[in-house]
């Protein structure tokens, strides 16, 4: 099961990178302009609170769109302690949707409205622990979904923290890195 996550990811990971060239190449002064705003509306600390809400509670919403915010305004001449502040609070919310996940994961209704775990995922999961949680920190697929189900799952908070701070932070450079470098591929 490992190997197939991984091909899921590094296939995730060539669309991922594909929609970033063709968008910074398409769209580059539209992108400019546009991220320029947001961080003339919300901040850094703005960027930093939907990155905490989105990686806490279980959304689509992806982080790589505030690394494009980062990359694409005038935020990234000190992009290298944007990226660093960011992973840090993804971090911090991967453990508090592992907690979430832990305090929630005994209640009937909560295990029915997130559906139940396929046998082969949880058998992963428990197999894989650490492992699990590193390839979810580091595709592109929700990852606040993979702490909830190690809270659920009662996989322990040390091993959620090791994968976690190793492989989150990590993948957020190598992503902005992407962002900018696809663009230049066009």
């Amino acid at each position: 099961m490992i190997s197939e996550n991984l091909i899921k990811t590094l296939i995730a990971l060539a669309i991922f990178v594909l929609i970033m060239a063709a968008t910074g190449y398409l769209f580059e002064e539209e992108l400019e302009s546009g991220t320029n705003w947001i961080i003339d509306q919300i901040g850094f600390l703005g960027l930093c609170l939907i990155l905490l809400v989105t990686d806490t509670l279980i959304t689509p919403f992806p982080p790589d769109v505030l690394l494009l915010v980062i990359a694409k305004s005038s935020l990234s001449e000190h992009w290298f302690m944007y990226v660093s502040i960011l992973g840090a609070v993804s971090c911090v919310a991967g453990m508090l949707g592992w907690g979430i996940g832990r305090r929630l994961g005994h209640f009937g209704f909560v295990k029915r409205i997130l559906g139940e775990l396929e046998e082969n995922q949880r058998e992963f999961i428990h197999r894989y622990g650490f492992w699990a949680i590193a390839i979810g920190s580091i595709t592109p697929l929700p990852f606040s979904m993979t702490c909830w189900a190690a809270g659920m799952m009662a996989l322990r908070g040390t091993t959620v923290l090791a994968a976690v701070l190793i492989f989150r932070i990590p993948r957020f450079f190598l992503y902005y890195w992407l962002i900018i470098t696809a663009s230049k591929w066009f």
